[in-house]
């Protein structure tokens, strides 16, 4: 190749590149929801590719981007209608678990309230909601557009996504080829198994509660089960912490029995085969680390990316791990990674 046209070329990729940059700079604060948009696509594009083979990429997109929403203002409104009409029993909840366990060495554990919110409890639950949600949309305008903008740009990412990224892959070199269509396949796997293995054993667990609180003679199941299905989206822990939650709420009532039944038959019912047996099965081999690894992208992206974190971090932890093992294969010479064209 030409001298003169590798340096027209480079420049090419600078200016696009620099296009790039200043577009992420000027529109960082949106970073958040374009990340979880391609978060969704990834794990969604599967059953796009599906459903394009029966009607038009178009309409396809449209019925999955309309499903999504409507999925989500679904769960928002019956999770948040359960929750609020059963605000003074989880207040009630709150208020025995502290006085409970008052004088004991869990109380330093335990959040602290003072005389006026124990006795209005469901209405400092209430305040102290608004409160997180208020400092979370501070800007009402701009969650709005970030709403609208995560709609269309999950919408285009289904319609555009196999076309970019065919056009991006198309500049490597065949062993860089391999290399990155690897580290992609990892980091879709990744996201499928945080967001849909993660929605589906929230399924999972909602309904299994719903009969074993039944059995157990709590008054209200469908909040107990509400409770651990909205747990179960926190990977490895939600549903273990709301289970301990339960557990130690019982013990504050004094009922003993129910709060064993919960431990010794609740978790396994309703978190230890769904975490051990459930997830790795559903996850098999798509996923390149084990679960304590994603556990430390979680741990380690959500402090300083925030909710992107979520995804973040898991993926560069899997990136990581992959990145190695591509270098070890290379440096060996196996190559066992490299499947792709020209190889």
């Amino acid at each position: 190749m030409d001298p003169l046209q590798i340096r027209e070329d480079h420049q090419l990729l600078l200016l696009i590149g620099a296009v790039y940059l200043v577009c992420i700079l000027i529109f960082w604060p949106l970073m958040t929801v374009v990340i979880w948009a391609v978060a969704i696509a990834s794990a969604l594009m599967p059953f796009h590719n599906y459903l394009s083979r029966m009607v038009k990429p178009s309409v396809s997109v449209s019925f999955i981007t309309v499903w999504v929403l409507l999925v989500i203002l679904l769960v928002l409104s019956i999770s948040s209608s359960i929750l609020y009409g059963n605000i003074d029993q989880i207040g009630t909840m709150v208020a025995s678990l502290v006085r409970g366990f008052d004088n004991t060495g869990l109380a330093s554990f335990l959040p602290t309230f003072t005389e006026l919110q124990f006795s209005h409890m469901p209405e400092t639950l209430v305040q102290l909601l608004l409160q997180t949600l208020l400092s979370l949309t501070s800007n009402v305008m701009q969650s709005l557009i970030s709403i609208i903008i995560f709609f269309l740009s999950l919408s285009m990412l289904l319609f555009y996504g196999k076309q970019i990224w065919n056009t991006f892959m198309q500049m490597f070199s065949p062993k860089l080829y391999c290399a990155v269509e690897k580290m992609a396949e990892i980091s879709s796997n990744t996201i499928y198994a945080l967001i849909i293995v993660q929605i589906s054993a929230a399924i999972i667990a909602f309904l299994l509660a719903i009969p074993f609180f039944s059995v157990l003679g709590v008054d209200d199941p469908l909040l107990f089960a509400t409770l651990i299905g909205l747990a179960m989206l926190v990977p490895l822990i939600g549903a273990q912490v709301m289970i301990l939650f339960f557990a130690l709420y019982f013990m504050s009532l004094g009922a003993t029995g129910s709060a064993v039944i919960t431990l010794v038959v609740g978790y396994p019912l309703l978190s230890g085969w769904i975490d051990f047996y459930y997830r790795p099965v559903m996850m098999g081999k798509r996923v390149a680390i084990p679960p304590v690894m994603m556990m430390i992208g979680i741990f380690a992206g959500v402090p300083f990316l925030g909710i992107a974190g979520f995804i973040i971090g898991p993926v560069l932890v899997a990136l990581a791990v992959t990145g190695y093992k591509i270098l070890a294969e290379d440096e060996s010479g196996t190559e066992k990674f490299c499947q792709g064209p020209g190889t």
